[in-house]
């Protein structure tokens, strides 16, 4: 057996013994899903020459069906929860390798029948990748170079780690038959990438689909989808959610410098995020806020200005050639900006986009690189305001812009203390990956 398949096999069996710890408790039923994969490599401009053939593989995951626990569950429309693992050939053995992901989803069903349910199933988790930057650099090559010749790349630019983050948003179909067996189809989006932890970090981004067989072992009959919602007291919640809430979190993390830059060498930079808001919840599911984000990234106290003026050979000292920064300032590293940060709610659990804007940007006049660097040398400056036009599709013209956005997960431990993990942003484009703690009142 191939060490590939030993390690699916192993992870298989860790998640078969949950069913032997889960049976006394009997707070919720187990069902089995099995099911193989089928998609494509969304090309970026970095993968693209390595797309030899479709990404293929297959998956296997537990789900948790309430049975009388877990009522915000019931208040999803009889929603269940599931973790997982799945192998992907991502179809080119020399430069992309396999990947293993490990993760947690939630089955949120749109409709459910007596024929078929259909819903929305979104994960999150971890992935590691077999074949990354590093790993692929030819040789003749000094580790994290510029690996290019002839105009054409020679390494995987687009993984810089092995570990990375797993998220997930497919759509899915369930068609029992009978005897506790369904068919399942579900398809969408993957994502795998580091969150900008460490360079290089295009990450992968696969649209497929899985066609498979699900399992409910208590069932003699068919699964039956369609069964009575049980409507739950807004006293029950009393303890977690309230009408109205203020939090306050900390979080922190670090980044790497550029993958091509290996002049300086590759140094991590501390980030981090202070966040205060304010929150109503107009229905048990779902809450709206705003409030006020600073944020650290410590890349941009480094300087990296194309020629060192005192050097008369002119040698450079970065490729990174986004942001013009010739002096090391440590306001630099700081931005304040507002948010509208709604929140879906399951039980102690919340998950949000936050979409803010800068109110404080001190490297907005620094982006893109050419242009700062053209302004400073005519003695001017871009002088921005809060809003302004920009494209950061464009590599010419790479920037952040004055909009930003967090993916936040918040897990209540106690009645006024919660653990947060959030990514944030810049349209597709990841800062950092942060996680802390906040209180609510």
């Amino acid at each position: 057996m191939c060490p590939e398949m030993k390690k699916i096999v192993l992870l298989i069996g860790l998640l078969a013994c949950l069913q032997v710890f889960a049976e006394p408790r009997r707070h919720y039923e187990l069902t089995y899903r099995v099911s193989a994969y089928g998609g494509a490599m969304l090309p970026d401009g970095k993968v693209d020459q390595w797309i030899e053939r479709p990404v293929l593989g297959g998956s296997f995951s537990v789900e948790f069906l309430p049975t009388g626990r877990w009522k915000c569950l019931q208040q999803w429309n009889n929603a269940s929860i599931g973790v997982g693992v799945s192998y992907l050939n991502l179809g080119n053995d020399n430069f992309l390798g396999s990947a293993f992901a490990a993760y947690g989803y939630m089955n949120q069903p749109f409709y459910n029948g007596t024929h078929f349910r259909i819903g929305v199933r979104p994960a999150v988790g971890i992935a590691a990748v077999t074949k990354t930057y590093a790993n692929t650099l030819p040789a003749e090559y000094k580790s994290y170079s510029i690996a290019q010749k002839d105009g054409k790349l020679v390494a995987n630019w687009s993984m810089g780690s092995i570990l990375n983050a797993y998220l997930a948003m497919e759509m899915y179909m369930d068609f029992p038959i009978k005897s506790g067996w369904e068919i399942t189809l579900n398809g969408g989006w993957r994502h795998i990438s580091n969150g900008s932890f460490m360079h290089p970090n295009a990450g992968y981004n696969i649209f497929g689909a899985e066609l498979g067989v699900r399992y409910h072992p208590t069932d003699a009959e068919p699964l039956r989808p369609s069964a009575p919602r049980t409507r739950v007291p807004r006293k029950l919640y009393d303890d977690v959610i309230k009408k109205w809430a203020i939090e306050l979190s900390a979080t922190g993390g670090a980044k790497q410098n550029y993958y091509k830059d290996n002049i300086n060498g590759h140094l991590f930079f501390g980030a981090a995020s202070v966040k205060l808001a304010a929150y109503w919840v107009p229905i048990s599911i779902f809450r709206v806020g705003a409030g006020l984000d600073a944020f650290y990234d410590g890349y941009y106290a480094a300087v990296n200005d194309e020629y060192k003026d005192e050097n008369p050979e002119g040698t450079p000292i970065t490729y990174f050639g986004k942001t013009y920064l010739r002096t090391s300032e440590v306001k630099n590293c700081f931005r304040v900006g507002f948010s509208l940060q709604p929140e879906f709610i399951i039980g102690k659990l919340t998950a949000g986009i936050h979409v803010g804007v800068y109110l404080f940007d001190p490297v907005k006049n620094l982006e893109p690189y050419n242009e700062a660097k053209a302004a400073y040398e005519e003695g001017k400056s871009l002088d921005r305001g809060v809003f302004y036009s920009y494209d950061f599709t464009k590599a010419s013209n790479y920037q952040d812009g004055w909009c930003y956005m967090q993916f936040v997960l918040k897990y209540r431990v106690l009645q006024h203390l919660f653990v947060q993990l959030g990514l944030k942003t810049h349209g597709v484009r990841a800062e950092f990956i942060d996680a802390g703690f906040g209180v609510a009142f």
